[in-house]
């Protein structure tokens, strides 16, 4: 058997395994009388309604040992466009806001065949000026925080001793597909991830934490469908910062995002709605939209920052490992920077040499899809040790078989994680060919689609500035301004910065299957408020 293949792989997620089902079903209405009827098994109508029975498809899937938990099933389905056009209606007192990821604006892009600035004014009409959202805010003010904190954390860490030193690596958490393949396959690997939170959960917070007095509905804008099993976690509700929220005698809590739409489904508002998206203006709103009271905080959320997250190197996952790396440049300007292409292109490492220190060199790491991840997860994993039984214990031995024991095997300090191929603009919730209208000869095959919104994604808002962008100030600027603004944040809502930048992650049982485990997740989906 190859060093590749092994027993602990055989439930790879390109084979899912034995006990993979559709996990939802749709329960048949009660008779309305006792009359019975009988009918033929290939009856066009029970073949219709026997398609309709499941909401789930195996692509659907997420990559936990090839299937999902049925209570995150449940989340899966509730969250969806229908539900956020009818929360609209049933809360018309409530104020909704948008966060609307990078990814989706490239991805809308395309399918409209417009800028992405021109794409990111369309949204806005779209959602404020014809749904009534009070606004649409850029999930890039919320990745400035993201990144701040995750540098942060990896430079005390290094400082520390205590984490990244490549027997431990810190693993980035803002992907929900491996957060969850690593919480119900590997969750010996749970302490090695980052606590910061992703952009998408920051936000939720700092919304509903800025508007506590009054009744806010939050609206996450992804390109992955894993997003909306994030949005659901019990992590991230309001029991987590809001005192009486979540006890037994308590409120119940709300989730900080109350629902998470893909970009596909921005597409399905506009169908159902019957708004013709060419036609949405490609100019700013009238005016500019009233967030906060606090003139300081209004203008960050209002303003997308300068920040340079899209150039080529940062990735199309928001650019983690690259900024933490400039991060650790800065601090030491005298180091070199090699990149290391892996073997194949969707991973690649950065190593930081610094000449005049004993510790010569630090790696970090971008690791996209579940191939890379499987393989990284073997790495990390410590190697099974085989003896007879009796036979004397040999430490030398076993510590040879601990991750990063030998030096050909050295970890990086950190490692960009992601479930998608390609990145976040490969995500599964992103727009698809056949959502574009086809100009017949010359369509778009579903990777040269993905090519395009690449291409997007990373043109930015102003295409001349291209690779200028790399440069990072000590400290850099902006940095100074999220540091100011959580401090004003802090001082407005009075929730420690802490319970906004970070959230724990824990073990979960897989019970696909299991009907006590699908009852438990209805109870708890369908709570109107409420995390899980």
């Amino acid at each position: 058997m190859s060093a590749i293949l092994s027993t602990d792989a055989l439930n790879d997620f390109i084979a899912p395994s034995v006990a993979c089902i559709k996990p939802v079903e749709s329960l048949p209405p009660p008779p309305s009388s006792t009359v019975l009827s009988v009918s033929r098994e290939d009856d066009p109508s029970n073949v219709a309604a026997a398609e309709n029975a499941a909401q789930i498809s195996l692509t659907d899937c997420l990559a936990c040992s090839g299937c999902i938990t049925s209570s995150e099933a449940v989340l899966i389905q509730l969250q969806s466009h229908t539900e956020v056009l009818s929360s609209l209606e049933r809360f018309p007192n409530r104020r909704f806001f948008a966060i609307l990821s990078l990814q989706t604006v490239a991805a809308l892009a395309v399918a409209w065949n417009v800028t992405t600035t021109e794409a990111g004014l369309m949204v806005d009409h779209l959602f404020v000026s014809h749904l009534g959202f009070c606004a649409v805010i850029r999930e890039e003010v919320f990745r400035e925080m993201e990144l701040h904190y995750a540098a942060a954390e990896v430079i005390n860490a290094l400082q520390q001793g205590s984490r990244g030193s490549g027997k431990h690596p810190i693993l980035a958490s803002s992907c929900p597909g491996f957060i969850c393949y690593l919480e119900t396959t590997h969750p010996t690997l749970i302490p090695d991830l980052s606590k910061v939170k992703s952009p998408m959960a920051i936000g939720g917070m700092f919304l509903k934490a800025l508007h506590q007095k009054e009744e806010t509905y939050i609206v996450g804008i992804q390109p992955c469908l894993d997003k909306k099993l994030e949005g659901a976690r019990r992590e991230l509700s309001s029991s987590t910062w809001r005192p009486g929220d979540g006890g037994s005698t308590g409120n119940e809590p709300e989730r900080d995002v109350d629902c998470v739409l893909t970009s596909r489904e921005v597409l399905l508002i506009a169908s159902e709605r019957n708004i013709n998206p060419l036609e949405l203006p490609k100019t700013p709103l009238p005016t500019t939209p009233h967030i906060s009271d606090n003139d300081e905080i209004n203008t960050f959320l209002t303003t997308p920052p300068s920040f340079r997250t899209r150039n080529r190197d940062f990735g199309t996952s928001g650019g983690l490992t690259s900024y933490i790396l400039h991060r650790l440049y800065a601090l030491s300007p005298s180091s070199t920077i090699t990149t290391t292409p892996g073997r194949n292109p969707d991973t690649i490492t950065f190593t930081l040499t610094t000449p005049d220190s004993d510790s010569s060199s630090l790696s970090l790491a971008r690791s996209y899809g579940f191939r890379n991840i499987q393989n990284l997860v073997r790495r990390l994993k410590p190697k099974p040790v085989r003896r007879l039984p009796g036979a004397a214990t040999n430490p030398a031995r076993l510590a040879s078989r601990r991750p990063g024991a030998n030096a050909a095997e050295a970890l990086p300090v950190f490692v960009e994680v992601m479930a998608c191929p390609g990145g976040c603009t490969n995500g599964g919730g992103q727009v698809k060919v056949e959502d574009i209208p086809s100009n017949g000869e010359g369509a778009l095959s579903q990777k040269e689609l993905l090519r395009v919104v690449d291409e997007a994604y990373f043109s930015g808002d102003d295409e001349a500035r291209g690779e200028e962008m790399m440069e990072i100030d000590s400290p850099p600027a902006a940095e100074v301004g999220v540091e100011k603004v959580v401090d004003v944040w802090n001082q407005v809502t009075r929730v420690e910065v802490d319970k906004l930048v970070f959230t724990t992650f824990r073990q979960v049982e897989n019970d696909v299957g299991n009907k006590a485990g699908k009852d438990k997740g209805l109870e708890m989906a369908s709570k109107e408020d409420g995390g899980w």
